[in-house]
């Protein structure tokens, strides 16, 4: 039998999954199409960040089954609705510094055997990106790598008592670490020998080394969950699509109360109404938009408004929408005499959404730019004068505010402070453009 890559997010998978495929070493699946049955007709499981955890959860009883009968999970990213038995909710270091995410063994694992880890701590020499906190260590489980001088286990490895394993990495995806070293596909083709019964502990440790009893963490959050409103009047519709970063900036205490409704993309056909803003959230796998294009283009033609966020495709699924990526550089900011260049418009300064917003809080990286059509209001430009935030109420007969920004990832991941404070800022001015 073979390994499940569950394919969440809207991109194809790498090219060392595709490989295994090939070589049917791997079934790419999408989200959407698992079953129980498939799923225990395989061995190995795969999951990414762009997990729709709220689908997952859903399928918690298949997933034990499948573990119970000895399945193996590599699981990467933040675990906010916990979905196993003895898993608990994602916790990030609190407050941390540069040295919080030195990376160091706690117990070495096969599954890096030979790669120095300082290949994988940095990424252009930004660091965090391999995690920031971690997924609870589980009764029983071994703490793999850890972070800081306290060792967060960001990494580890659980050998269930009913059976199966799970490995469970807390930060971005680990088969796309090492990019400066082309760590990332052995690192995926160690993953997915792992899930087919590779190399792990044999003997398990009977005394493993152990994080400190006392780990730097901040308390956990409470995530309602989706919700419906009974307000009359216009209303913020938030589509979530389940991933972590999504859960947290829709459902988290800092903003939720912001949102009138959260709900599946799938379900806004029985919900949004004329007068309603439609908030769709950066890094919404496109693929869950595209599918709600036509009811999206009559929302607009009908006077609604989208606020749509970066790295969610936007151009894909409303009309008139031209965007450029580009590559991102996220290292820009190491040289201290550096300017990513973003700049506030003019005209921002009397916009109501941008109250408070200056070049301070809309600068982090760029992810590509738009060319507006005649007549909207840009509110944003990059370095090189283009779009990155603007205002159509040309194009249709109703309201697009389009950014490549992607704050509410980073806000959601506990992962560079300028999103959050834009988010700060752009979000209660949101709520007030709801209430004129």
């Amino acid at each position: 039998m073979n390994t499940i890559y569950l394919k969440s997010e809207h991109e194809g998978p790498s090219e060392a999954v595709k490989a295994a495929a090939a070589e049917g070493a791997v079934m790419i699946v999408e989200q959407p199409d698992l079953t129980a049955e498939m799923l225990l007709a395989h061995k190995g499981l795969i999951t990414g960040n762009q997990l729709d955890q709220n689908a997952m959860l859903l399928m918690r009883g298949a997933l034990a089954a499948f573990l119970d009968v000895g399945g193996r999970w590599f699981f990467n990213g933040h675990m906010v609705r916990p979905l196993a038995d003895g898993m608990s909710q994602y916790r990030p270091i609190e407050a941390p510094k540069r040295a919080d995410f030195d990376l160091s063994s706690v117990n070495p694992h096969p599954l890096f055997s030979g790669i120095d880890l300082l290949m994988l701590e940095t990424n252009k020499g930004v660091a965090g990106f391999y995690g920031r906190g971690c997924n609870p260590l589980p009764e029983g489980a071994v703490a793999v790598n850890g972070l800081g001088a306290a060792q967060v286990p960001v990494d580890w490895v659980w050998a269930r008592p009913r059976g199966g394993r799970i490995f469970s990495h807390a930060g971005n995806d680990l088969g796309s670490m090492g990019l400066e070293w082309n760590l990332s596909g052995e690192l995926t083709r160690r993953i997915i020998d792992w899930t087919r019964g590779g190399a792990c502990f044999d003997p398990w440790p009977s005394a493993p080394a152990s994080p400190a009893a006392d780990l730097p963490l901040a308390a956990s959050e409470t995530y309602g969950g989706m919700r419906m409103s009974s307000r009359t009047g216009r209303r913020i519709v938030a589509p979530s699509s389940g991933t972590y970063y999504n859960i947290r900036s829709l459902e988290g205490p800092r903003y939720t109360e912001i949102f009138d409704i959260i709900c599946a993309p799938e379900q806004l056909g029985d919900i949004l109404r004329p007068g309603d803003i439609l908030w769709v959230p950066c890094r919404t796998p496109a693929q869950r938009m595209i599918a709600q294009k036509d009811l999206v283009a009559r929302h607009l033609a009908g006077g609604g408004t989208v606020v749509a966020l970066g790295e969610s495709r936007s151009d894909l699924w409303l009309p008139k929408v031209d965007f450029s990526g580009t590559p991102t550089n996220w290292w820009w900011w190491l040289d201290p005499a550096a300017d990513l260049g973003v700049r506030v418009t003019e005209a921002a300064a009397s916009y109501p959404l941008m109250a408070g917003i200056g070049r301070r809080q809309a600068t982090w990286h760029l992810h590509g730019w738009f060319v507006p059509p005649d007549g909207a209001t840009v509110l944003v430009r990059d370095g090189e004068g283009r779009a990155i935030l603007y205002e159509d109420k040309v194009s249709t007969k109703g309201t697009m505010i389009l950014s490549s920004l992607d704050p509410m990832f980073h806000h959601g991941s506990h992962f560079m402070p300028a999103t959050t404070l834009f988010l700060d800022h752009f979000v209660p001015n949101v709520k007030a453009f709801a209430n004129v």
